[in-house]
């Protein structure tokens, strides 16, 4: 496998759908905090205003863990956290470090990080091509790779717009909402990022969970969604434009026979790591 990924999470043959995904949420599920590295995220946060004014403070989803039950429904446990926080840890230059003392000090080398959960999309056309996106400059990580459509799941979709996600009160949050705010956020990056309506788009398949070495192992929750449309009017669509088309600059067609073969491609070289996550969890997936 690639060094910059693995899988923390592979569902069962077929994939998951949204009404076999039970959620919890606590404030226990949030960062732990660390004194001497807490005003680090700070000064990161002002360096990357400075090189990206576009950048905001938007609240994520935090994972905590997550695992199958022997009925096949999984168990996910979530906390929140926010973008600032996500870039302050999990793209800290002190990254190692905090990973080194949450392990030290938490048993858990993951409790001073942020781990904001992604979504990616293993999104396929109607004649058997999957969609990938060259990403701009204009975005936070990954700036010029190939990826896959994807974003994050949004608290404030179910509480409102909030000046801090730390003044999100997650017992305001319902599980069963949240299920259904991953999985509708995974279409609106389609749909935002492709410019496809939701109406062409299927219900996700929930395929597993990618973590991503280059940002201390942050997770992406990747799913499978097809499209009733071909990849030529995928593509006028895109060229169209759409709420995101400063997000990507290109758009790219493989053919999704050969997407196994993609990581001794050259293309693999030019992937950001979370579109290489996902393309490990598709293969891995039986479906």
């Amino acid at each position: 496998m690639d060094e910059e990924v693995s899988v923390l999470y592979q569902a069962s043959s077929g994939g998951i759908r949204r009404d076999q995904i039970e959620v919890a949420l606590s404030r226990e599920f949030n960062r732990k905090i660390h004194s001497f590295h807490e005003p680090g995220i700070d000064v990161l946060w002002q360096e990357k205003l400075k090189e990206n004014p576009r950048l905001f403070n938007g609240s994520k989803f935090r994972l905590h863990s997550i695992q199958e039950k022997k009925s096949k429904n999984v168990y996910i446990e979530l906390g929140v956290t926010g973008y600032k926080d996500f870039l302050g840890t999990n793209w800290s230059k002190n990254a190692k470090e905090m990973l080194r003392l949450g392990e030290e000090e938490h048993g858990n080398k993951q409790a001073y990080m942020s781990d904001a959960l992604g979504v990616g999309a293993f999104l396929q056309t109607k004649d058997g091509f999957v969609v990938f996106i060259r990403r701009s400059q204009h975005v936070g990580e990954a700036q010029g790779l190939w990826d896959i459509p994807g974003g994050h799941p949004e608290p404030e979709e179910l509480v409102g717009k909030v000046n801090n996600p730390a003044d999100i009160c997650i017992n305001d949050l319902n599980p069963a909402l949240v299920v259904n705010e991953i999985f509708d956020s995974t279409l609106r990056e389609i749909r935002d990022e492709v410019n496809v309506p939701l109406s062409s788009l299927s219900e996700p398949i929930f395929l597993g969970v990618s973590l991503n070495h280059t940002s201390a192992f942050r997770p992406s929750a990747d799913f499978l969604v097809r499209c009733s449309l071909s990849s030529q009017e995928v593509k006028h669509l895109y060229d169209s434009g759409g709420v995101e088309a400063e997000e990507s600059t290109s758009i790219k067609f493989v053919l999704i026979q050969d997407v196994k073969k993609l990581p001794e491609s050259e293309l693999w070289h030019e992937m950001a790591p979370s579109g290489k996550g996902c393309i490990v969890v598709y293969n891995q997936a039986s479906l």
